[in-house]
């Protein structure tokens, strides 16, 4: 079951707080794929994975914003947002049907890139993890190009912190795990490559 609150934090902006009993691979690819269709926008965000009594959880919250000439009610998103998540996190439908279904295309890499971008990887021992940083063009479709090509990758996203600062710029950052342990330096290079649309 998911348990998500959408609260007004400003001038057409929102935060959204989910809490998930699912921690896999693909689920930040979920949450921000039922989001892009909604034209919204995650320009913040954190995404943890916690333990309580045992179980694990995603726990994730974003500020959203719409999309530029896309402003809709946020009842209606509200609603629609609930469905949308409800039906992902239950696999009845997979994200790439769901962009499609809503004529969504995700931007090619260059759209991001129109400066060579800051990419930084490396391992973090004590957390069995590879810390990624991406610092870019912040434009609304960037997290779920990145989130996406982890997906495909079969790469679990363990924490991320997603910001974009005063100047519009993303300074993102991801704990990374293949498999239960750090990204070797072949599969970085790999995501790298996909990440600049190489």
């Amino acid at each position: 079951m998911i348990n998500f609150s959408w609260t007004p934090v400003g001038p057409e902006q929102t935060l959204l707080e989910i809490r998930t009993p699912m921690v896999r691979v693909g689920t930040l690819y979920r949450l921000a794929a039922a989001i892009y269709c909604l034209d919204l926008d995650i320009y913040s965000g954190d995404v943890d994975t916690i333990t309580e009594d045992g179980e694990t959880y995603s726990q994730d919250r974003f500020f959203l914003r719409p999309v530029e000439g896309k402003e809709r009610d946020s009842t209606e998103i509200y609603h629609s947002l609930g469905v949308l998540m409800e039906t992902l996190m239950s696999d009845r439908i997979d994200p790439e049907k769901l962009l499609q279904q809503h004529n969504r295309s995700i931007p090619d890499p260059s759209y991001f890139m129109d400066e060579a971008p800051d990419l930084v990887f490396d391992t973090d021992s004590d957390r069995n993890e590879t810390r990624f940083y991406i610092e870019t063009s912040g434009r609304t479709g960037l997290l779920i190009h990145l989130s996406r090509l982890f997906y495909l990758s079969d790469i679990n996203i363990v924490t991320a912190t997603i910001r974009t600062n005063n100047a519009g710029r993303a300074q993102d950052q991801f704990h990374l795990q293949y498999r239960g342990k750090p990204l070797d330096e072949d599969l970085c290079r790999k995501i790298e490559n996909r990440i600049l649309g190489r």
